[in-house]
């Protein structure tokens, strides 16, 4: 499977770190060149950023995003089906290869799917078997609501839908759930943590500042975004996701648990 690593030029060490973790289970993976957000001139924010975003996204937020969607870009232009990203803060917990292998092999030319490889307490996913997918010795539940962006495999036709969706830029590219109630993507938490964040280059995350500096304008903002979002889907979309809520709710559980 095509691995991705999202990588700032500027930063050697974390790229040598990355490296070693594909190494150690003989992945081979192609550095991607990060957009560093603090260099994208006002025209250039104006154009491909939406107004209130810019106000309350911050630099390294935004220059995340756009690295996250250059990926997708890349897989659409070179018609790669589906690909392991991978942010270069981010530790490998288990080999991932076998799971890797057995995704490959599945077909997957309509899926629009998004298989989260972390695990977070914002993230619920439904213990269900009839929503479970297998992957090898690995289980994926579907998700109902997923955050983070540093090890995830997504699929051609997810990424092609998230461009679409994010063009201009609305808010941060891992609010995975709003996608997902759109039916851009389907969404999927693993069982165990294969891939977790690196205990020291993870406490001094490049965007850190940008989520404390907002403060609770920024907080605003994301409210507002997800309720105009969930507001301006077709009825259709509205009523599938309010009984999908309702019928699954008592079996929804934390991804962290």
């Amino acid at each position: 499977m095509k691995t991705y690593i999202v990588n700032l030029p500027r930063c050697h060490d974390r790229r040598e770190s990355i490296l070693k973790e594909c190494a150690r289970f003989d992945l081979e993976a192609e550095i991607f060149p990060g957009v560093d957000g603090r260099e994208l001139s006002e025209t250039e924010l104006r154009e491909l950023v939406s107004g209130q975003a810019r106000e309350h996204l911050g630099r390294g937020e935004i220059g995340c995003a756009f690295s996250h969607l250059g990926i997708y870009r890349d897989m659409m232009g070179k018609n790669i089906p589906i690909a392991l990203v991978l942010e270069d803060d981010s530790v490998f917990n288990l080999d991932p290869k076998p799971l890797l292998e057995e995704l490959a092999r599945q077909p997957i030319d309509d899926c629009t799917g998004v298989f989260l490889l972390t695990r977070k307490q914002s993230n619920h996913y439904i213990f269900h078997d009839r929503h479970r997918r297998q992957a090898g010795s690995i289980n994926f539940y579907r998700g109902w609501d997923g955050y983070g962006a540093y090890g995830y495999i997504i699929t051609r036709k997810a990424a092609a839908n998230i461009c679409g969706f994010q063009t201009p830029l609305k808010f941060p590219i891992d609010f995975w759930r709003l996608y997902q109630i759109n039916d851009l993507i389907r969404l999927y938490i693993c069982e165990k943590e294969i891939i977790a964040i690196h205990p020291e280059l993870g406490a001094v995350s490049l965007l850190e500042n940008d989520r404390n500096a907002g403060g609770r304008a920024r907080e605003r903002y994301f409210k507002y975004i997800r309720k105009h979002i969930h507001n301006q889907r077709p009825f259709r979309l509205k009523v599938k996701y309010f009984f999908f809520r309702l019928w699954h709710g008592p079996n929804l559980r934390k991804g962290g648990t």
